[in-house]
């Protein structure tokens, strides 16, 4: 089913409706190998000149998809499906739902469950930033805690796995973070690694 040249693809599927500009924003930052599709319907159906401006500076694909179903939750339940058509097109491909909407928890739980890389993310940059913290930034952050070079390397795992898979809220994904911690090394190291860590997870 997948396509193992295809498996940095990246798509960001924009609840228009719900997030408006702002969570376009950021899309500056990505590359040509990523794919945004803008999903919109009447509610939220133009694009001011600047922000047509704007789209047209990144290096991104952009696709625009209108809604044209009035039926409450339209847009919800063809953003949701249209995931499933990436996904098996491309079982590598990773999809970022820009929304604040909550009720596509129930999706992104569902594809995570079968090993999909599914997010939900309010704005495309919060994505880029969390993409930016590299390993080696983590190590340096930990380097002056008392703990071995192999727990430090664990530590660090830990923190990019969860950023890696996400969460709806960031206050979400710190209790994530904190919760595998303890379960990993313990109430007393964890406040140590957590103190240090904390400022990279944004």
């Amino acid at each position: 089913m997948g396509d193992k040249k295809s498996k940095k693809k990246n798509f960001y599927l924009v609840d228009y409706e719900n997030v408006h500009k702002a969570g376009l924003s950021g899309i500056e930052e990505l590359k040509t190998t990523d794919t945004v599709i803008i999903f919109y319907s009447a509610n939220a159906d133009s694009l001011s000149f600047e922000l047509h401006h704007f789209l047209g500076e990144a290096k991104a694909n952009i696709k625009y998809i209108k809604v044209d179903t009035d039926g409450k939750n339209a847009l919800d339940f063809q953003l949701s499906s249209y995931i499933g058509y990436l996904i098996g097109r491309d079982e590598h491909c990773r999809c970022y739902i820009v929304s604040n909407d909550k009720g596509y928890n129930n999706v992104r739980d569902f594809w995570q469950r079968r090993d999909a890389k599914v997010r939900m993310i309010p704005c495309i940059k919060s994505q880029t930033n969390n993409a930016n913290i590299k390993k080696n930034e983590l190590l340096e952050a930990l380097r002056e805690l008392p703990l071995s070079s192999e727990e430090k390397a664990e530590a660090a795992e830990i923190v990019r796995k969860h950023i890696k898979v996400g969460a709806p809220q960031l206050s979400q994904l710190k209790i994530n973070i904190n919760n595998e911690l303890i379960h990993a090394f313990g109430t007393e190291k964890t406040k140590l690694i957590y103190y240090v860590v904390k400022p990279l997870i944004k």
